[in-house]
């Protein structure tokens, strides 16, 4: 035990009552003598109340046992592929901290967090899901991972989800690209197609109110945009890597003039614009895909 409370991670955590970094207290209601606290618990009753994977667990600030639960949009780490996850954190890597049969590994996508995970080769992953956690879009950028990959054409090359175009070679996304969404779409429904610069927060391209026709999204030239392609740029701020959502939505309801003229196209969020936006858009995107560029040439030396 000693090892893991003297670990660089947990230490990192004593400013929590939670000791899993992706969970937060669940706190009492104040009162006008008694303000809000963590809500105690005992680890045999299970009497935390209900929330999002509530769990009774030791706090090493608080020197008792408080209820806690998982942060809203919280990016759960799981352990890497073909490994079982144990959310059970041990510190610095230390395969003694962890149940017989689990390694202490670092979780998929931030090493720095250390999970107890068990080999099995038999796991089986979703996609498109699995490559949007791997790469921690989902829940970090995009609050859910798509039904499906959205197939992306710019220039006659489809493009891999996760692909980077350097700075020599920014001309490829000069025009909008040409989609699939990877299952046939129903014509008496609208669409709507966004592509988002997670880093410069902004949006760079939105159309609203896409017919389909014999399955097919029917996007033009004469096709109006809600928001203009806007190609990237060697000057484009920030310097360097810019990560590009580009999601693919089936409509609720149509979308009004009003509501298009309201979008916050800097400082853009998906979760927040799809809370405000849910009598037209549903939480989950139909289909996307994500790819980057960047502002420098890409000179990491190639295999």
């Amino acid at each position: 035990m000693k090892g893991i409370l003297d670990s660089h991670l947990v230490k990192g955590w004593s400013n929590s009552d939670c000791v899993r970094p992706w969970q937060q207290a669940q706190m009492s209601k104040p009162t006008l003598r008694i303000p809000s606290r963590a809500i105690e618990c005992h680890p045999d009753d299970h009497n935390c109340p209900a929330g999002r994977n509530p769990v009774c667990q030791y706090s090493l600030r608080s020197q008792k046992y408080v209820c806690c639960e998982d942060k809203k949009d919280a990016d759960i780490p799981t352990c890497p592929k073909y490994y079982e996850t144990l959310l059970l954190p041990c510190g610095n890597s230390v395969d003694s901290q962890c149940p017989r049969g689990y390694r202490c590994l670092g979780s998929l996508g931030d090493d720095s967090i250390k999970l107890c995970c068990k080999p099995n080769k038999t796991l089986q992953y979703r996609e498109p899901e699995h490559t949007f956690r791997e790469n921690r879009i989902v829940p970090r950028l995009l609050p859910i991972a798509p039904a499906y990959e959205l197939i992306a054409t710019f220039n006659d090359e489809q493009i891999a989800m996760g692909q980077l175009f350097d700075a020599s070679i920014l001309d490829r996304l000069a025009d909008p690209p040409v989609m699939s969404a990877g299952v046939e779409l129903q014509d008496e429904k609208l669409y709507t197609i966004i592509l988002a610069d997670s880093t410069s927060k902004s949006v760079v391209w939105l159309v609203a109110n896409i017919a389909a026709f014999d399955g097919q999204l029917e996007i033009h030239r004469r096709t109006k945009s809600a928001v203009s392609y806007q190609p990237p740029d060697s000057t484009d701020k920030p310097v360097g890597m810019h990560t590009m959502i580009l999601a693919l939505f089936e409509q609720n309801d149509t979308w009004t003039q009003k509501d298009l003229a309201r979008i916050a196209m800097d400082d853009f969020h998906f979760g927040e614009w799809l809370e405000e936006y849910a009598h037209v858009l549903p939480s989950q995107p139909l289909a996307a895909t994500f790819y980057g560029y960047s502002t420098k040439n890409d000179d990491r030396k190639r295999i």
